[in-house]
């Protein structure tokens, strides 16, 4: 049974797609990684960050899994709500991070 590090390998050289797609569902998962930890920082569940931000709290959830990626206007609510900047970068690099 192959690794999954050797597999990730072999996918990026046989489909350049897949490393592009890969890269992608990295920086998402560095988003909802950073909101969660952004929101626990506080002391808040996501039913308050709810409440602060007017996002339903299902909505915020799926955001923290990573199944929903924000758009910009929703992040901009949670970046104020969590006292946090938006930093879009260059190769669609998306990060929220403390203020």
């Amino acid at each position: 049974m192959k690794a999954h590090r050797q597999y990730v390998k072999e996918q990026i050289k046989r489909d350049p797609r897949f490393a592009k797609e890969l890269s992608q569902a990295n920086a998402e998962v560095r988003l909802a990684v950073m909101i969660a930890k952004l929101r626990e920082e506080r002391g808040w569940s996501q039913r308050k960050l709810a409440e602060v931000t007017g996002i339903k709290q299902p909505q915020i959830a799926r955001i923290e899994m990573g199944r929903q990626m924000p758009t910009i206007e929703t992040l901009w609510k949670l970046a104020d709500a969590l006292g946090a900047e938006v930093v879009i970068g260059p190769r669609q690099q998306l990060e929220m991070r403390a203020a």
